[in-house]
């Protein structure tokens, strides 16, 4: 309700009704429908046709009923049209040089990938591919990286690997580094090495701030 305070006006009978009981033959719990609308609070608020798209569409590229995902894909078809789905799917298929049913997989792994715009995925491909060194197929596996801010998270991360990698403390796997959560990450390749690495939190610290260290 705080992201949608207008679900107190919507009709109970030919709205929300109909709209719950489409998402419970689609075999989705009560507790996933409450997630659905957490992420996307206008969801259960659209006509029932068009929650009927969102549904067609979510299978369409390659998510059952039955996947875990599903509860994922549905608030993100809702968040984009069609034909924007269309043109990223297209644009990722070009720009990671891969089929149409390779981009289905990757985006039915991590449906949120939709509602970024070319010009952010754009950047993220360039540098993971040119500056990390991952394959296409890479990115594929783990969509998830192209969620994440470049400045942030991916480029002032792959300075710490670099560092480590120099410095013969870790192995290469960029793709696990960019994934954990930062707590996580900060305990276990910052602090972990303080003292064998002098500046290593400052290097960090001046990646995020967007001023990569030269040399790295």
């Amino acid at each position: 309700m705080k992201g949608n305070k207008s679900i107190l006006e919507m009709d109970l009978d030919r709205v929300m009704k109909p709209n719950i009981a489409q998402f419970r033959q689609c075999g989705l719990s009560a507790r996933d429908i409450a997630q659905m609308c957490f992420y996307c609070p206008w969801l259960i608020g659209f006509q029932p046709e068009r929650v009927k798209d969102f549904v067609l569409r979510a299978e369409d590229l390659g998510v059952s009923r039955r996947s875990p995902m599903f509860k994922h894909m549905v608030p993100a078809m809702a968040r984009t049209n069609k034909e924007k789905n269309a043109a990223t799917l297209e644009f990722l298929k070009r720009s990671l040089g891969c089929s149409e049913s390779e981009v289905a997989f990757a985006v039915s792994k991590m449906p949120s990938i939709l509602g970024l715009s070319d010009e952010s995925h754009l950047p993220k491909i360039q540098f993971l591919i040119k500056e990390v060194g991952l394959e296409p197929q890479d990115i594929l596996q783990r969509p998830s990286l192209l969620t994440y801010s470049l400045e942030k998270r991916l480029v002032p991360r792959y300075c710490v690997m670099k560092i480590l990698l120099a410095k013969g403390l870790m192995k290469s796997n960029f793709r696990t580094l960019a994934q954990v959560g930062e707590k996580k990450f900060r305990l276990k390749f910052i602090d972990h090495h303080k003292d064998s690495v002098s500046g290593l939190a400052h290097a960090y610290a001046t990646a995020r701030a967007g001023h990569v260290p030269s040399g790295v």
